[in-house]
């Protein structure tokens, strides 16, 4: 039994290795949520039979610092949203990474050409879409766009104009924990998290809007290194049981 609980424990703490050592790579990486693998004790007849992994979740609920941002477009949320995207088959995809700029097409996108979704000019409520930013208008040319710390957009044009172009939407969930992470700073929604509810910065839970910024991976590197220290005594451990079996079960053999 002793052999089995070891090679649990052994898979449980790779899993946890994993996690940690994703944690440390994506340090700097903007809007990354860190993650902590979970375990649960397994009985079998009421007897303690080791551990089990249950996988990993990211601390969504833990802002990461405002930093500057790469444009004068960026934006960072401080609070409970997320930035509402929209990916090339029409799906919606959510976010803390708030890197934005204008598309050869005039839509509001992030570094991975995402779209952003928002509520048309002159309206707030109701459905969101893509942010369409008109490249002409009544014979002037797009020549700047502005953001503000309510997501407004502003686009102003060669011929004087500044035009407002809509507001970028974010969306909270009833529980944020449940959503699927896809890559560490993009998530779905499942039918745990909730369907999204919309709304716009400084109203709700949503938070507010920080332009100019990105906010910065919550990852405490202090405490990853900590925690990288105890698995990999854990790791020791298991494997010095296994070995110890091993060395028993030889020692049967070979007296048989």
């Amino acid at each position: 039994m002793s052999f089995t609980i070891a090679v649990r424990g052994l898979n449980a703490v790779s899993a946890q290795l994993n996690t940690i050592s994703n944690n440390i790579a994506n340090a700097d990486t903007v809007g990354y949520k860190s993650g902590r693998e979970n375990f649960s004790a397994l009985y079998v007849d009421g007897v303690g039979n080791g551990v089990l992994d249950q996988g990993a979740q990211q601390s969504l609920g833990t802002n990461g610092s405002v930093i500057n941002g790469s444009s004068s477009l960026d934006l960072a949320i401080s609070g409970k949203g997320f930035f509402v995207l929209q990916d090339t088959n029409g799906s919606q995809k959510f976010s803390r990474a708030g890197y934005v700029q204008v598309d050869k097409d005039g839509y509001l996108v992030n570094n991975n050409g995402l779209k952003y979704e928002g509520y048309a000019a002159g309206t707030t409520g109701g459905a969101v879409s893509p942010l369409l930013i008109p490249q002409t208008r009544a014979g002037g040319t797009l020549s700047g766009v502005n953001l503000d710390e309510k997501g407004n957009v502003q686009a102003t044009y060669t011929n004087g104009e500044t035009v407002a172009s809509g507001q970028v939407v974010l969306a909270s969930f009833a529980n944020m924990d449940q959503l699927q992470s896809e890559d560490g700073t993009v998530w779905r929604a499942t039918q745990s998290s909730g369907a999204p509810q919309f709304g716009i910065a400084q109203t709700g839970v949503f938070g507010s809007l920080h332009n100019g910024s990105l906010e910065s991976s919550n990852v405490d590197l202090t405490s990853e290194l900590v925690n990288l220290m105890s698995a990999q005594r854990n790791y020791q451990a298991n494997t010095k049981v296994i070995s110890t079996d091993s060395s028993m079960f030889t020692a049967l053999f070979q007296a048989i």
